[in-house]
């Protein structure tokens, strides 16, 4: 957050401080005031939601706009990252020195000559053209993503974003990551998730890739 406060102007909680106790770390922060989206939703009209989204959306620019100080799939300080959606990473995973890298451990090395004891040769298809795709792409450099756009995450005041919380998932990844963690995170909340994903960059041949690896190497 304190990188976030110092590089742009999204509104997130001051941090007071952080120590550390019985080797649990605590994080002391400013309460913004403001409703989370499930608990304003139920009083504004369309025009007051569609305000919302413009905000993200503008939010979200901002930290398109940010410059990464390499290629690496990496933390704002350089290191470690947590997502839910790999549960290998509980509780974090460590940073990769390129996408490709970080492709090749998200499938556990499976290389597309190999053919996996995963499913059957339609499903094993579906996972070679997955590994295809996540080697060949064309990847451009790995952009700032906060990584868990759930509705919950994000408070409203006066018909405007004034937080967004949890920055925990946040890192430099492939610029797909945003649009498929918010379409893979809220798919339960099909109108939020599909709102959102309007909002973001879209990226639907990432999608299907992602949602191959979700099946196979993902989960929460």
């Amino acid at each position: 957050m304190k990188f976030l406060s110092e590089h742009t102007s999204i509104p997130v909680p001051k941090v007071y401080c952080s120590f550390v106790r019985k080797n649990r770390a605590y994080i002391v922060m400013e309460r913004i005031q403001g409703e989370d989206i499930p608990t304003a939703w139920r009083s504004v009209s369309e025009n007051t939601r569609q305000k919302i989204f413009n905000d993200l959306r503008d939010m979200i620019q901002e930290l398109r706009a940010l410059s990464p100080k390499s290629n690496r799939v990496e933390s704002c300080t350089g290191g470690s990252l947590r997502d839910s959606r790999i549960p290998r990473s509980r509780p974090r995973f460590d940073p990769f020195e390129s996408i490709d890298e970080f492709h090749l451990w998200l499938r556990d090395y499976l290389q597309p000559s190999e053919h996996s004891s995963q499913g059957d040769e339609q499903e094993w298809e579906e996972i070679k053209k997955m590994a295809v795709l996540q080697d060949y792409g064309s990847w451009p450099p790995p952009v700032f993503t906060h990584g868990d756009l759930n509705p919950s995450n994000i408070l409203d005041r006066g018909e405007r974003i004034v937080g967004i919380i949890d920055w925990e998932f946040a890192g430099w990844y492939p610029n797909y990551w945003e649009y498929t963690s918010a379409w893979l995170g809220n798919i339960t909340r099909t109108e939020w998730r599909d709102r959102v994903c309007n909002t973001l960059d879209q990226f639907p041949a990432e999608l299907e890739m992602e949602k191959v690896r979700h099946r196979w190497w993902g989960g929460f």
